[in-house]
């Protein structure tokens, strides 16, 4: 094994220590030769500042403004989090988020985030309506900051505008369009959209795309028993917004008017004007038109003119051209299910409950039927001026957002002794899910799944966590799982703080998982915030006995632990000003690693981790500056 100095490059020569692999089978009790290697002097400086913290978590600055007025739920990912299942993108199967949160009322979030320092790129979700994803941000030096419009505004096209030439027979337009879809009949002056409209709106979508259940399954009162097209009953205007879609296909949204009582049939359709409204309606349509708005227009057959407003006695019905961008020969879609080849209803005109000049409308193109191919809102100029029609369903909103943190944990178990390097002694992989209030942003509860997957130990070793931050009386319960049994309810006892033991032998329980659930209280102490209350927590294993206790470095041993023992052979307690250090040794080297954000791909027996992982010592080197990616690439 070679000897090499792990030594920061601030550090001075003075405290250069020679990391050397000492061969023991002592207990963290017991006696080791030294001989091997410089361990320190007694004319040696130490100095806290000087030790590398070993951290593979960062603190990020977050910050970030979408310019709506309302809180919106957000989450971000550490890998693209769409797939194109069949024509629809979908979150990819059991894919979580690794934060998610929720903005004030005016659409911004600021605050400090702890995330895998090794993140330099993330993904931005949100289900809102009228806000693009997933969307790639940056991640650099601590600090996220996305701004929506200065997004929106690099999406910005300068292409010229080409005059749609390969229509249909019996489709007309409202204007031009440049060749990525965006029309030049934009609206300059936009329409407000009411919040508690939008909201409802977002809030349907949302828990369609969440459950992947066909929407009439979810909600049969929406079946049309009509033509579900729109019936204006006072004259007014119509504005359009362009809502997010989840088609994959390349869509066209269009309508055409007739009098109410006129009978119609397919052959009275085909020789029908008909309208395209949008363009390009799909997933790949440039994102910014998200939240554009068209103004409806009327075509008057006697004065053979297009009007902005509609007279009472209007019918609208709606058309989703399926691929109708791409190819001349769509899968034409009517909202009047008696004109699709099947029959099939293909859309739903939903009224809301509060506001009777706001509709929305969702339309389906293939066979998912969960309707959100192409949805728009409908806004009328005036009041009471179109017939209701179903009302957007209440959907139960749990108030709750969650986000994932996982990553392995990895142990020498030698302590106070420094160890062989190999960091394999204990290893344990951890999965746990975060779940917060929308309202308050504090922790409701945390679902934590620990598995030991390697022992490469002598000794008899343990595993448990403290709660450093939390009082019991902070938790209303805690369930600790094994073989899908309970196994306990209850903190361990004799301590000053929440402690959890999950085993004393390792040897027992090799690959077996367990589950903690634990249930915070919102009012007690004023509930708990989500820094008080992130997995690991303070995790350890113990060796040889419950009081011998091997901690991350800088995490505080639990009331149970023989503190005789820190300051021992190779240990430091404190440096010379009087700093308490905890679990760090004199050769700046870890007693336990926590890897964030991944699985750790340990060495193997008496392969030092230096020799596994080339950039481990750069990493220390730099005080975790330098190659934060580190275990993810192995020699």
């Amino acid at each position: 094994m070679r000897k090499r100095i792990l030594q920061n490059k601030n550090l001075k020569p003075a405290i250069s220590i020679v990391c050397a692999m000492v061969l023991s089978l002592s207990s963290c009790v017991q006696k080791i030769d030294l001989s091997e290697g410089d361990i320190g002097k007694e004319d040696e400086t130490i100095l806290k500042e000087n030790f590398f913290d070993f951290n593979t978590i960062e603190d990020f600055s977050m910050q970030i403004n979408y310019g709506y007025q309302g809180a919106i739920t957000f989450s971000l990912y550490d890998v693209y989090p769409m797939e194109l299942v069949e024509d629809s993108w979908d979150m990819k199967e059991g894919l979580l988020p690794i934060y998610s949160a929720v903005t004030n009322e005016n659409g911004v979030f600021s605050k400090s985030v702890k995330l895998p320092a090794y993140h330099d790129k993330l993904w931005l979700m949100t289900e809102h309506l009228l806000i693009a994803s997933p969307i790639e941000i940056d991640a650099k030096n601590g600090i996220i900051n996305f701004d929506y419009a200065n997004y929106k505004h690099s999406l910005a096209t300068t292409r010229s505008n080409i005059t749609p030439s390969t229509l249909l027979a019996g489709y007309e337009t409202l204007g031009d369009w440049n060749e990525e879809g965006i029309p030049n009949y934009l609206l300059a002056e936009k329409t407000e959209i009411p919040d508690a409209f939008l909201k409802r709106c977002n809030t349907l979508a949302s828990s369609v795309a969440m459950d992947q259940t066909p929407l009439l399954d979810k909600h049969p009162e929406l079946t049309a028993t009509g033509t579900n097209d729109m019936m204006i009953t006072k004259t007014t205007g119509l504005v359009a917004t362009y809502f997010k879609s989840t088609s994959g296909w390349e869509n066209m949204v269009a309508y055409y008017t007739y009098q109410d009582g006129e009978e119609m049939d397919l052959d009275k359709l085909a020789n029908l004007k008909k309208t395209i409204l949008f363009p390009r309606y799909s997933s790949k349509a440039p994102q910014s038109l998200l939240g554009e708005q068209v103004q409806i227009k009327y075509w008057n057959k006697e004065t053979e003119a297009y009007e902005d407003e509609f007279p009472a006695g209007t019918r609208i019905g709606w058309v989703l051209l399926g691929m109708g961008w791409t190819t001349n020969s769509p899968r034409i879609r009517y909202s009047n299910p008696a004109f699709n080849s099947d029959n099939t209803q293909r859309s739903v005109l939903l009224s809301d409950p509060e506001l009777d000049n706001c509709f929305f409308m969702a339309m389906e193109d293939n066979v998912d039927y969960r309707f959100n191919d192409a949805l728009f809102a409908i806004i009328a100029s005036q009041s009471n001026s179109v017939e209701q029609t179903p009302i957007i369903p209440d959907q139960v909103d749990k108030g709750e957002v969650f986000y994932k943190i996982s990553g392995s944990l990895a142990y020498e178990d030698n302590w106070p002794v420094k160890g062989d390097y190999d960091m394999n002694d204990v290893v344990m992989n951890f999965i746990s899910t975060v779940v917060k209030e929308k309202d308050t942003d504090k922790v409701v509860r945390t679902t934590s799944t620990f598995t030991a997957v390697n022992n490469g130990a002598m000794y008899t070793n343990g595993f448990g966590f403290q709660l450093d931050n939390i009082l019991s009386r902070q938790v209303t319960s805690l369930t600790i799982s094994f073989n899908g049994n309970i196994i306990s309810e209850e903190f361990e006892e004799g301590t000053d703080k929440p402690v959890v033991i999950l085993f004393d032998d390792i040897r027992s329980y090799l690959n077996k998982p367990f589950t903690v659930v634990i249930e915070y209280s919102k009012f007690t102490n004023g509930g708990v915030f989500e820094e008080n209350a992130l997995p690991p927590y303070n995790p350890f294993v113990f060796s040889q006995g419950r009081e011998c206790e091997i901690h991350l470095a800088g995490y505080k041993p639990t009331s149970k632990a023989d503190a005789s023992l820190r300051g021992t052979k190779d240990d430091i307690s404190m440096d010379d000003n009087g700093n308490e250090m905890y679990y760090t040794a004199k050769d700046n080297m870890p007693y336990g690693l926590y890897i964030s954000g991944s699985y750790f791909n340990y060495p193997a027996e008496n392969e030092d981790i230096r020799d596994k992982y080339p950039h481990f010592e750069d990493w220390v080197k730099s005080f975790g500056q330098e190659y934060k990616d580190w275990y993810l690439q192995p020699e």
